[in-house]
């Protein structure tokens, strides 16, 4: 019976340490607006986490944080190995943790639906939110989980603005020179973004589309920031009644990736135009370009 009562009391004892031990941290998890890119949370713009410990002055604790990230749904993506996460010393008073070791990238294991995130690093456009708990340098829980969810913006890729689809063209000024415009993307990004105009000529017994799809480009620039180029074509353009060219605008993030969009399998290409070259001076038949001409493309 006293064996009984030692055990009991020990029990106690150990419930009322813990629980003391418990009650003497607090974390706030305040949340920016973290990077796509996950290699980026240590920027300041992510947030940041604070530990605040009520206990002993001199008498570090060591830490854990456990970390996941979900979805929408709340499916688990990426979950922290607490086994091997890093300690964290802990004294009287706030300790403030940035969010790349919050999130502890090298020690994150990926599940669910976004493994691309083992390979790219990179958050696709969305709803998430991430969950944090304090545990001690064992493992035992010291805080609750605390969850705050953020978002991945959506972008709207560029709209191609001149020369407009199926235009005409003037062969005379073109051969000179052909001015493409197109709009910045949507909303600003917080990067700075590649544009990657392509051009491509349509050739004979061919759709724009199949042209796009199959053959090389014909000009293909990149330039950041401004979304107009001037180019001076080195083809002749004046060599028959009319030349057909489809065109569209890539844009990249920092990384040469595409930006983050609602239609992945876009590649981030805008949606494409057709425009013409006509050279009425040597159609036998004035139909067969400008305005007469019937653009029956797919």
């Amino acid at each position: 019976m006293n064996k009984q009562k030692y055990y009991f009391v020990f029990f106690i004892v150990f419930l009322f340490c813990n629980h003391t031990l418990h009650a003497q941290y607090n974390i706030n998890l305040l949340l920016g607006r973290p990077p796509q890119y996950l290699s980026d949370w240590s920027k300041p713009i992510s947030g940041q986490l604070i530990i605040n410990y009520t206990g002993v002055a001199g008498n570090p604790q060591p830490v854990k944080i456990f970390t996941q990230l979900q979805d929408v749904s709340g499916s688990t993506i990426a979950t922290s190995n607490t086994a091997n996460a890093q300690l964290i010393n802990t004294i009287r008073g706030a300790v403030f943790v940035t969010m790349d070791r919050v999130l502890q990238l090298e020690n994150m294991q990926f599940s669910g639906s976004l493994n691309t995130l083992t390979t790219s690093g990179k958050l696709p456009p969305g709803n998430y939110q991430i969950c944090v708990q304090l545990l001690d340098a064992n493992g035992v829980e010291l805080t609750s989980v605390q969850c705050r969810p953020f978002v991945q913006i959506q972008y709207q890729l560029p709209f191609l603005l001149t020369p407009n689809d199926k235009q005409w063209l003037d062969a005379n000024t073109a051969q000179t020179a052909i001015i493409f415009r197109w709009s910045n993307v949507t909303p600003a990004s917080q990067e700075l973004n590649t544009y990657r105009l392509q051009v491509y000529e349509v050739l004979t017994d061919q759709t724009p589309m199949q042209a796009l799809r199959s053959n090389q480009p014909i000009l293909l620039i990149e330039q950041q920031k401004s979304t107009q180029y001037i180019w001076r074509p080195q083809l002749s353009l004046k060599d028959s009644a009319n030349h057909v060219f489809i065109w569209t605008v890539q844009t990249l993030d920092r990384e040469g990736q595409p930006i983050g969009i609602a239609d992945v399998n876009t590649q981030g290409n805008s949606e494409p135009r057709v425009f013409g070259i006509c050279n009425k001076k040597l159609g036998i038949n004035t139909a067969n370009c400008g305005e007469g001409y019937i653009w029956n493309f797919n």
